[in-house]
This record gives structure tokens, C-alpha cells and sequence, in this order.
């Protein structure tokens, strides 16, 4: 019974996230600090954390598509994706200069941002803000005499209604975690009344009424 008190299972809310419909599959999730530039500030920037996300349709040989989305806890209306598939890899690849097939780019973009989260210090992604609803992040290496960059992502604004789904779901979720998360508690409380009144008194002089 102690057990399931403190194991807290979003899976359910999380299911409804918008950007997974369809089949899609996340297999990176982290939150990772961006320096970004806007276009009318070139000399200044912010550094702020964004949580990355990358999502596929299918795997293996039977991928489909793949989406980077950027998203922040700060800005529920702040998101930019990036959408690659079949048709339109060969471009990216050309552009970017890849030595991989569309099969192989999850884990170019996988590998990619897993550096930028574990060594900062030498992996650093860089947010272009422009305009007409477009953006561009960079993911700059740090050398020993120079910077260089290792590969670039276009990357477009959600319209309208991707961010009213966006900001419907977080909103959503925020509200259903905390009742969640108010009920364990209140379980919490009463096991420890009943198994140890005296520890329950104690903790209560620390607690806010």
C-alpha cells in the first residue's frame, strides 16, 4: 500500500497531448538552456531554458515522420516545430550536409540535443527568432581555437489553432496533476495518522495551516 502512495502515474493525462495523436511516439523530452537572438537586437540575446521534444510517426524502416517541437514553461504561447519526412529529407540532408538516410535522422537529432543537455560547455544551441513566423536553431560545438556549427534546424511557428490546442492541454494538465497530486497527499495524511499519530503531530508544527 506504501508503494502505490508514492507512485504517481501521469500517463493518462499525458496520453492527451495533442502532439502525440495520431500514433506519434516521443523519444526525447528534456528541458535545456537556449541562448536566442531576435532579429531587431542582433548585438543582445537571453538565455532561457526550452523543453525539446522529439516525436516519430512509425520507426525502423516504417518511419514516417519526425517532429522537433520547442516549447517553454514560461510562454505557453511560445512553440516552434520542426517536421521532417520522406519527401522533403533529401533537402535537409543536402542543406545540412548529413551522412545519414531520413531512417538514421532520429538519432542524429536525438544524439544531437543529448550533448547540448550533457555538456554545455561544448554544445550550445542557439535560437534565431525571424520573422514571418520562422526561426532557426543552430547547435554550435565549442573548440579549442573557434566555434563551429554542427547542424541547423528551420523551424516554424505553430499557427493559431496548434497553440490554442497547446495552451487548452497544458492548462488542462497543470490542473488534473495538482488534483492528483492534492488527493496523494491527503492519503499520505491519513496513513501516517493512523501508522504514526506522533509523527503526524510533528510535522504539523512545520506545515502551514
Amino acid at each position: 500500500m506504501q508503494e502505490n502512495l508514492i507512485q504517481i502515474d501521469f500517463s493518462q493525462i499525458e496520453s492527451l497531448d495533442p502532439c502525440i495523436q495520431g500514433g506519434y511516439k516521443i523519444i526525447f523530452n528534456q528541458e535545456i538552456p537556449f541562448m536566442i537572438k531576435f532579429p531587431d537586437q542582433e548585438d543582445q540575446s537571453i538565455v532561457e531554458t526550452i523543453r525539446v521534444r522529439i516525436m516519430i510517426l512509425g520507426s525502423g524502416k516504417d518511419l514516417q515522420q519526425l517532429t522537433l517541437e520547442l516549447s517553454s514553461e514560461n510562454d505557453l504561447f511560445f512553440y516552434y516545430f520542426h517536421t521532417v519526412d520522406k519527401d522533403n529529407f533529401q533537402v535537409v540532408k543536402t542543406n545540412q550536409k548529413l551522412n545519414t538516410d531520413f531512417f538514421g535522422y532520429p538519432e542524429v537529432c536525438v544524439k544531437t540535443f543529448k550533448r547540448c543537455q550533457l555538456e554545455q560547455q561544448h554544445f550550445a544551441p542557439i535560437l534565431y527568432i525571424q520573422q514571418n513566423a520562422r526561426a532557426q536553431v543552430s547547435i554550435i560545438q565549442t573548440l579549442e581555437y573557434k566555434e563551429l556549427t554542427l547542424i541547423t534546424f528551420e523551424m516554424i511557428a505553430g499557427d493559431e489553432e496548434i497553440i490554442k490546442q497547446h495552451v487548452y492541454y497544458k492548462h488542462g494538465a497543470v490542473k488534473s496533476k495538482f488534483q492528483i497530486l492534492n488527493a496523494k497527499i491527503k492519503d499520505i495524511h491519513e496513513l501516517v495518522k493512523v501508522k504514526n499519530p506522533q509523527l503526524l503531530l510533528h510535522l504539523q508544527k512545520y506545515l502551514p495551516n
